[in-house]
């Protein structure tokens, strides 16, 4: 059957990113009515602690979120949005720095936001244990059993070092994934570190697997597996995203008749069918003719006026050797879907979103990764063109 896309919902903006929350997020609720609601020790004031704890818990995720983001923008990475969903978060970062330093620090600084909450509510811990004894740190032998006031600090503390623990785990999609090949990158290159932390965690992966089946745990059984899914996708993400690296603009630019000119008519550019053009005069790049431009443009009565009447002239250029990798990010951050191939400061040919599409179904036939920033219309191009929707059966 067809995939149904659902949109998180925006909560607000933090330090300029946008933050969202998955609409499954509910479930969390639901299952902290039917935990503290309907259990064994229900109340009002279990449940009412019970959905301030998840509260806090997912607070807990945001601040590690935003760990990675800050560190990321320490580094000149623009971070796209951080989502919640209902285990765990993701900060989309637009690109990771391909220095092994900079991955180390940003994946470790998620980990370390966990950590300082857990220094923070230690001493407060202690004291209830030294006043209370373990029972009102811990009110049930079972986990989260029991939900009081006390113990709340006691679960607060404890799960955020598990979070911590868990995000140390080397193997992908994890932050421990991150940190392995962040540290093997120096002793050879990114794309074999890569290749190595994947099947670090493949192996972890199978070990848990084995110990969900003795233990007849289904939940690390599919926590094994995701885990294998995830380290397979990171690890052909990273094959694609090198293979672009070593492939130059200049490789994919088209000519396309040597652009138009400034000073020629609106109806004169629409020779070959209305498109994206780029503008030159003698060699040199000038700007931009967007198709959007020339069609409004024409249909507002403007036929009478020339191409640099609403060209763009801000519009980035790319050089015949920069990868195709950095163009498209490039063209990712000024959400544009063409821009003018220079060499020497002389234009060399136009690199399209079409283009981009093409090179891409080369690199990486029925493979689509979520890895590329690229804008959502350039993404539906590439889901429809590399991996065919399936029908309803």
């Amino acid at each position: 059957m067809e995939a149904t896309h659902v949109k998180s919902l925006k909560l607000g903006k933090i330090f300029g990113i946008d933050v969202h929350i998955h609409p499954t997020f509910g479930l969390v609720f639901l299952w902290a009515l039917y935990q503290w609601g309907f259990g064994e020790n229900a109340g009002a004031m279990p449940l009412l602690l019970g959905c301030l704890f998840i509260a806090l818990i997912f607070l807990s995720v945001l601040v590690h979120e935003l760990g990675h983001a800050a560190m990321a923008q320490h580094f000149g990475n623009r971070v796209l949005d951080v989502t919640l969903w209902p285990f765990g978060g993701v900060a989309r970062i637009e690109q990771t720095p391909e220095k092994p330093r900079g991955e180390l620090l940003i994946a470790l600084a998620g980990p370390a936001m966990n950590l300082a909450i857990f220094v923070a509510l230690l001493p407060i811990a202690l004291l209830i244990g030294v006043i209370g004894g373990r029972d009102a740190l811990f009110p049930s032998s079972d986990f989260l059993n029991r939900m009081t006031l006390p113990g709340l600090v006691g679960y607060l503390a404890v799960t955020n070092l598990l979070i911590m623990l868990f995000n140390l785990i080397p193997a992908f999609p994890v932050d421990g994934g991150r940190v392995l090949r962040a540290m093997l990158t120096p002793l050879t290159d990114r794309e074999r570190a890569t290749t190595i932390a994947v099947w670090v965690g493949v192996v972890l992966a199978i070990v848990i697997v084995a110990i969900g089946i003795v233990e007849r745990s289904w939940w690390l059984i599919v926590f094994g597996v995701f885990i294998v899914v995830a380290a397979n996708a990171e690890g052909r993400s990273i094959r694609v995203e090198s293979a672009m690296r070593r492939m130059t603009v200049g490789q994919y630019a088209l000519w396309d008749g040597g652009g138009v000119g400034p000073d020629e008519p609106l109806t004169f550019a629409l020779r070959g069918g209305p498109r994206n053009l780029v503008v030159t005069d003698h060699g040199k790049v000038l700007g931009m003719l967007w198709q959007s431009q020339l069609l409004n443009g024409l249909q507002g009565g403007l036929a009478g006026r020339v191409v640099a009447d609403v060209m763009d002239r801000t519009v980035p250029r790319a050089n015949v050797n920069d990868s195709v990798y950095d163009v498209q990010l490039e063209m990712a951050r000024h959400n544009c879907w063409a821009v003018p191939v220079i060499e020497d400061d002389t234009y060399r040919g136009i690199f399209t979103a079409e283009r981009f599409v093409m090179v891409y179904r080369t690199v990486a036939p029925g493979f689509f990764s979520n890895k590329l920033t690229i804008p959502q219309e350039w993404r539906q191009a590439i889901g429809d063109i590399v991996q065919p929707r399936k029908k309803n059966i």
